[in-house]
């Protein structure tokens, strides 16, 4: 009775550990949605989705003047991949030593943090962060326009949104149907 029990418990465990995901193997990182990040590769970052334009899925560590709005469209030489983690709540981060090359032509060395599923996905229906072939991302859930808005207001409710921001999807959701 005790085996059954236990192999009962474990199971579940088991299974789970099978779930494909992302994974960190050979300095590269292979995303939940096939996409890949490594060393070397350039990455293009978009426009920031938080308030002011700032960056909700990406954090900068270290790096010369760090206002939101400069980063913006940006791309960043990747040298170093480290720290690979997942947090309690299944977010998965990564660490990103490199050079950042701005709007102007400039560059310098940037550190940062990225929770690299929600930042090329359109998590929430907000746009993604990083600039990725259609492939690899994550499509608007089907439905009307009325179930998508209702959506929204849900996450605003809750509040995931906040009034400006549920506005202004709403507003992008009418314009995309």
């Amino acid at each position: 009775m005790k085996k059954f029990v236990s192999i009962l418990l474990l199971c579940p465990l088991i299974s789970m550990a099978q779930k494909p995901g992302s994974r960190f193997e050979n300095d590269t990182l292979y995303t939940s949605s096939g996409y890949k990040i490594y060393k070397g590769q350039i990455i293009q970052l978009a426009s920031g989705t938080g308030e002011n334009s700032k960056f909700r899925f990406i954090k900068y560590n270290s790096g010369p003047n760090l206002e939101a709005g400069r980063f913006q469209n940006t791309s960043i030489l990747v040298k170093k991949l480290y720290g690979y983690k997942i947090s309690g709540l299944g977010n998965r981060y990564i660490g990103i030593t490199g050079t950042i090359t701005y709007r102007d032509g400039s560059k310098s060395k940037i550190e940062i943090d990225m929770n690299f599923d929600r930042a090329i996905n359109n998590f929430a229906g907000l746009p993604a962060e990083i600039v990725v072939p259609e492939e690899f991302r994550n499509k608007l859930p089907e439905g009307g326009i009325i179930d998508e808005i209702e959506r929204l207001y849900r996450l605003y409710k809750e509040g995931a949104l906040t009034k400006e921001e549920y506005e202004v999807l709403k507003k992008k959701v009418m314009e995309q149907n």
